[in-house]
This record gives structure tokens, C-alpha cells and sequence, in this order.
């Protein structure tokens, strides 16, 4: 193992290459790191400063025959210096740069570019991976009409290009700052173990996405042969279907199978603690990996085999949420492998459409979304699997069982009511609201289900060539108070920005605040140009308005009135034909949300094994005595922090184990809250954690 030293000592080797591994990621340094190199390089060259500090380089012998160097970390600095070298000798050689010295292509190219004495068809010392190489080998080539002009190789190499011939430095000068660089160099022994060494420094996580870092742990362990084989035929196309960002990819995988949302900064972490804890192939997990990816990338593109879903799946994505994606590829994974109709998917995702827009409209808050999609599936196979454990026929489809499923839940997950929806709907200020959201409503109320002269809303509000249109203006002139009537303010202050008052229009600004008349019929702007009044309109959404020769309350509570029945048309009230086994208690787990009044506890189930108990509070205290002896020092932990767990006993507190005692002279919701508590800090399921109820009403 080497440490502190200059550039030209690692570069030295006349038969040695770096060859960058393909599980690292591509080139990804930007101009802006590219030119604060370029600006270290001319302080150091104006100030004459012996040396300065580029950063470390961590290598390992590729074999035990070669000279050739793994990088493991630092493939960003070796290639950019490279690049800039490149640049310093094609200047010269294409005389735009001044160069005193006859002999410094020579130097340059022998130390730093290539491996002179190395027996290989390529004997260029950098060995980028398959993306980058092309674009590099180009470059070495000095071909500018061959450059790969879309490569952030080609584009950084061209901004050294210019910085190098118009920095009133000589060739000689430029390579002697470039010589000053001292770097960390790190050689790692063959039985070093690269991925700690990796881990150790990238835990910071500023450098690598969460997925760079998965990538590595899936390749880096494997022989060259396989690295190559297991990237090529798994990794880019895990890449391809996650349009290159797969880290939102990783996560729902991981909630698929372990039904929780882990944080993104310790995505990998949990990704390779998931890994460990069953030890499975690297070959058979990326295969699996692949798989969702696929189903990853049919729903986030809605490409499937099937217009019909792709159209339902587009109307999903214009919502703006990745929160379903756990369940869309459980579902889809399910759908292949069973036999299940076009049109049950469909109504399935509908089914969550109808979910999504009666929340939206009823300003439920988002983020229990990400809880429920999370085991919604689950829940759904453990009614299948209790019916083929008990031998009973199941006639409810996967659909019915899903409106089941949502039907049950309670609290902030509910499934709105039309008499819930119907309230919200009159005051709901749509202008107002996320901006997918409106998007999404006004595609959905425009074109219906309609499967002909489907207008593209969405990216039309999205490139702005129509926008949302206030029929009674924001502001009022005297014109627009005296039709409103006497009580104008008061219809102002309810309808200005609800459905009742708001269309679709390619005129906004040409209709501004004009009379209701005049944004009806049309009229001749004030260049004597024709604008188009709503009568012309092509949209649906204008058909009442069309019919219409005032703006008043009256209109606005008829259009009103249509729109929340074409809501309804779109979004009917669910109901669910299956009929529950008959059981001695309602099962319910920590994850969903329920209202535990009414309802004692028989016993409960934690990770497949079932508990007796007498109260809620012989719950709790079993459970916590469970988590206490597999969890002891994080239990200890969370006890000295005296939040809901406490280190030191009084008389109300029950002893869980040593330095660990709680309150538990509280209401069963506080207890649940208790148990969210622990376990969040934990990091274990919720989902692993089920009641057995029963009623007392």
C-alpha cells in the first residue's frame, strides 16, 4: 500500500493499464469540476506552489500476472487528467498551443497515455468501460469529424481544448503544474476486501448514487468474465427500463419484498442487508432484479402489450406519484403469472384511479399512500392463501378483493364517500392545488373514458398551449359585479377557483378579465386581431358554457352540478361483493390504519407466531419483551432517550428488560403509537405485526 505522492509515480509503467471495472459508473465529472481543476492549475503555476492536493486513488492488481490496476475508486480523476493531457498534446500536435520542448509529446504519451510495452491490440493506458471508451479512443485518435459529440468524455476533453490554447501558458508550463498534483495512492493486496475498503470511502454518499453503490456490491466480488457477462446482460438493461436513475427502482423493490419504505440515504445499506440476510446467487438475484425492472418500466412508460392499459396506466403516471409502484409491480408479477384478463388489470388500476381522484378531491394527505401500497397486495394474497388453506372456493376477483381490501380501511387511508366528495367538491380551490394534480382532474373530466378524439390534456397544459381558464375572472371589473348581482362578493369568494368557475382554454390571456359575453362569442383584441370565444371551443368542458348568455350564481351552481355527476360517471362509489370467512376475530395489522374503538384484543401475531393475551397492555408488554431480547442494545438505546421507552423505574413504569421500563397508563391509541415508535427505530415492518380482534359492540 503506497500513500502520499505525485501524479507521474502513478501513472509509471510502461506495460501497466487502469482498467476502470464495469460495474462503476460511467463519466460523470461536470465542466464546473473540470474547470476548478483548470483554476488550481493556473494558482499553482502563478504562486510557483510546490504541490497540490488532487485526491486519492484506490487500485488493485487486476490478476497475478499483469501490471494492469483495478480502479476501485477514482476513476472520475484518472480519466479527467487524462483527458486534459490528451488536450495538451493535440494542441500541440495541431500547433494551436506552443510547445519549446521537441520531446514532450513523447514524455507525455509514454507516461501518461499509453502502456508502451504492453502485449494487447489497445495499449492505451486508460481503459474506460464499453460507454465511455469509444468516445475516448476518438479522442486519442485526434479525429474531431469522429468525435462523439453527445459524450460528457468528448465535451470535457473540448472545454481542456480550449482552456489549454487560450491560457497564455506554454505546453511546458501547463505540464509542469499538471506534474505538482499529489494524490493519495492506495494499492490494495489481493485479499484486501474491495467493497469494505469502497464502503469506507463512499459512506458519505456525495459521490455515488445509492445505486452506484448497489451496482458495485452486486459486481464487484465476481471474476472479470462475469463482471462483463452479469452488466451487459442484466445491469444496462436494468438501467435502460429505469431511464439510467434506478435508485426510486431499488427502493420499491426492497418495499416489494420486505413491506416497508426505507429512507434513500441508507438505501444501499438496507439493500445489502436484505441481500445478506438470504444468501441468494448474484446471478439469480439481478435476474429477478431485471424482472421488476421490466414491470417497472411497462408501468412508469405504460408500455405494455395492451392500449387499453397503457391509456389507464398514462392517466395513473399524469398524477405525479411513484408511490404505488410496490404494488403496481407486485400486481403485474401476479398477472403473469396467473391467469388474469386484460380487462380485470384494467379494472384493477382503475380501481386505484378512483382511489387517488376521491382523496385528491377530499385533500387527504398523500403520504399514507406510500404506507398502504406498500402491503396492499400482500393483503390481498392472504385472503387467496386463507381460502386455499381452509379449502374454501374463492369466487371474488383480485378486483373485488382489492375494493374490499381499501373499502375497510379507516382514518386518513379511507376510501371518500360521494357525500364526502360532494361537500369538498363545491369548495374545493382546484386552482390552487398541486399542479399534476389539476392536470390529471382536467384530462380525466375532459376526455372521459372515451376511446375517440381523445385530446392530449396533459401535455398540452404541460407545454402550456391551453391553460385553465377563470370564466368569472380574478379580477372583477364593475361590468363583472353588476351581472353577479348584488351578492357578488360572496360568489366570488366561493366560486373563484372551483371546478364550477374553471375551463380550458387556449385564449387565457387574450380573455383576461373581459365580459362574460365577450369570452362566449369572441371579439377583436386590440391589434385588430379575431380571438376565438368558448362557443367555438372543441372542449367538453365548455358545452354548458356554450349555452349560456350570462355568468351568475344560478350557472355556476348548474355547472357545478354536472361536472360533480361526470365526476361521479368517472368515479363511481366502490362496493365489494365478497363476503369475509367467518372468524372468531378481525385481523388487523400495525401498518394500516384503524380505529381500535370498540375492539379488545385476544391475541397477536408477530413475524408467523401467534401470542395469547388478555389486554391491550399484556400486548404491548409481551411484544416489547419479544423486541428486547433480539434488539437488546437498540431497546437499552431507545430507553435512555426517555421518550416513550424510559432507562430508570418509578411507580407507574413496567419493567421490559435491564434499563428498560414504560408507562402504560394510557389509551390503546397511545400504545399503538408506542409501537409505531419502536418499531420505526428498530427498522422493522409494521406489516410483521398483526391483531386479533374482537368487537364489543
Amino acid at each position: 500500500m503506497r500513500y502520499a505522492t505525485k501524479i507521474r509515480k502513478l501513472f509509471d509503467g510502461n506495460s501497466q493499464q487502469f482498467i476502470i471495472p464495469l460495474y462503476q459508473r460511467t463519466y460523470a465529472w461536470k465542466i464546473d469540476n473540470c474547470r476548478r481543476l483548470f483554476e488550481d492549475l493556473l494558482k499553482i503555476h502563478r504562486n510557483n506552489l510546490p504541490n497540490h492536493f488532487f485526491g486519492s486513488i484506490v487500485t488493485v492488481n487486476a490478476d497475478e500476472i499483469s501490471d494492469d490496476l483495478l480502479v476501485i475508486d477514482g476513476q472520475q480523476r484518472i480519466t479527467t487528467i487524462s483527458l486534459l493531457l490528451l488536450a495538451v498534446v493535440n494542441a500541440i500536435k495541431n500547433k494551436d498551443l506552443v510547445c519549446e520542448k521537441n520531446s514532450l509529446i513523447d514524455e507525455i504519451t509514454e507516461t501518461y497515455l499509453i502502456a508502451k510495452y504492453k502485449e494487447s491490440e489497445r495499449n492505451i493506458k486508460l481503459c474506460p468501460i464499453e460507454r465511455d471508451k469509444s468516445a475516448y479512443d476518438k479522442i486519442f485518435d485526434n479525429k474531431n469529424n469522429e468525435f462523439i459529440s453527445n459524450s460528457g468524455i468528448t465535451q470535457n476533453y473540448n472545454f481542456f481544448y480550449d482552456k489549454v490554447i487560450h491560457s497564455n501558458l506554454t505546453a511546458e508550463e501547463i505540464f509542469t503544474s499538471i506534474e505538482k498534483l499529489v494524490i493519495i495512492d492506495l494499492r490494495l493486496e489481493r485479499e484486501d476486501n474491495p467493497q469494505l475498503i469502497f464502503e469506507s470511502l463512499n459512506s458519505t454518499g456525495k459521490d455515488l448514487t445509492e445505486a452506484d453503490k448497489i451496482r458495485n456490491y452486486l459486481l464487484m466480488s465476481l471474476t472479470k468474465k462475469e463482471q462483463e457477462d452479469y452488466y451487459n446482460r442484466y445491469w444496462i438493461k436494468i438501467e435502460e427500463c429505469t431511464n439510467d436513475e434506478p435508485t426510486m427502482f431499488f427502493r420499491d423493490y426492497l418495499t416489494v419484498y420486505t413491506r416497508k419504505i426505507c429512507k434513500l440515504d441508507e438505501l444501499y445499506f438496507e439493500f445489502k442487508s436484505f441481500c445478506e440476510s438470504k444468501p441468494i446467487k448474484k446471478e439469480d438475484l439481478l435476474t429477478d432484479l431485471l424482472k421488476y425492472a421490466l414491470y417497472y418500466s411497462e408501468v412508469s412508460k405504460g408500455e405494455t402489450k395492451n392500449e387499453k392499459i397503457n391509456k389507464k396506466l398514462k392517466q395513473l403516471a399524469s398524477i405525479g406519484s411513484n408511490v404505488g409502484m410496490p404494488f403496481y409491480m407486485s400486481f403485474f408479477d401476479y398477472v403473469n403469472t396467473n391467469s388474469i384478463s386484460v380487462n380485470e388489470v384494467w379494472n384493477v388500476l382503475d380501481v386505484i384511479e378512483n382511489f387517488w381522484a376521491r382523496r385528491i378531491i377530499c385533500s387527504y394527505n398523500a403520504n399514507v399512500m406510500s404506507k398502504l401500497f406498500s402491503t396492499l397486495h400482500n393483503e390481498i394474497i392472504k385472503i387467496i392463501d386463507n381460502h386455499n388453506k381452509r379449502n374454501v372456493p374463492l369466487s371474488s376477483s383480485y378486483s373485488d378483493l382489492l375494493k374490499y381490501i381499501i373499502l375497510k380501511k379507516q382514518g386518513i387511508a379511507t376510501f371518500p364517500v360521494d357525500e364526502e366528495v360532494g361537500e369538498y367538491f363545491k369548495t374545493k380551490k382546484i386552482y390552487r392545488m398541486n399542479t399534476d394534480y389539476k392536470n390529471f382532474l382536467f384530462e380525466r373530466l375532459e376526455n372521459g373514458n372515451s376511446n375517440e378524439g381523445v385530446i392530449p390534456v396533459v401535455e398540452k397544459m404541460q407545454e402550456g398551449k391551453i391553460t385553465i381558464e377563470h370564466i368569472m375572472p380574478q379580477t372583477l371589473t364593475q361590468q363583472w359585479k353588476q351581472d353577479l348581482g348584488e351578492n357578488w362578493q360572496e360568489i366570488y369568494n366561493t366560486y373563484l377557483d372551483t371546478f364550477a368557475n374553471l375551463t380550458l382554454t387556449g385564449y387565457n390571456p387574450n380573455y383576461s378579465n373581459r365580459p362574460f359575453i365577450d369570452k362566449l362569442n369572441g371579439f377583436t383584441d386590440k391589434d385588430g386581431q379575431p380571438v376565438e370565444g368558448l362557443k367555438e371551443s372543441h372542449y367538453t368542458l365548455n358545452d354548458y358554457i356554450k349555452k349560456c348568455n350570462k355568468w351568475t350564481l344560478v350557472e355556476l351552481q348548474e355547472r357545478q352540478r354536472i361536472l360533480f355527476n361526470k365526476f361521479l360517471h368517472l368515479w363511481p362509489m366502490i362496493d365489494s361483493q365478497y363476503t369475509p370467512l367467518s372468524k372468531d376475530s378481525e385481523e388487523v395489522s400495525l401498518i394500516e390504519e384503524f380505529d381500535f374503538t370498540g375492539y379488545s384484543i385476544c391475541s397477536f401475531s408477530y413475524r408467523e407466531l401467534n401470542y395469547e393475551v388478555s389486554s391491550w397492555k399484556d400486548m404491548v408488554i409481551q411484544l416489547l419483551q419479544i423486541l428486547y431480547r433480539s434488539n437488546t442494545d437498540q431497546m437499552i438505546y431507545l430507553a435512555s432517550k426517555n421518550y416513550w421507552l424510559h432507562s430508570v423505574q418509578n411507580n407507574f413504569r413496567i419493567n421490559i428488560g435491564d434499563s428498560c421500563y414504560i408507562d402504560l397508563s394510557n389509551s390503546t391509541k397511545t400504545k399503538i403509537s408506542i409501537l409505531h415508535y419502536v418499531f420505526e427505530n428498530l427498522n422493522i415492518p409494521e406489516s410483521d405485526l398483526t391483531f386479533h380482534l374482537i368487537t364489543n359492540r
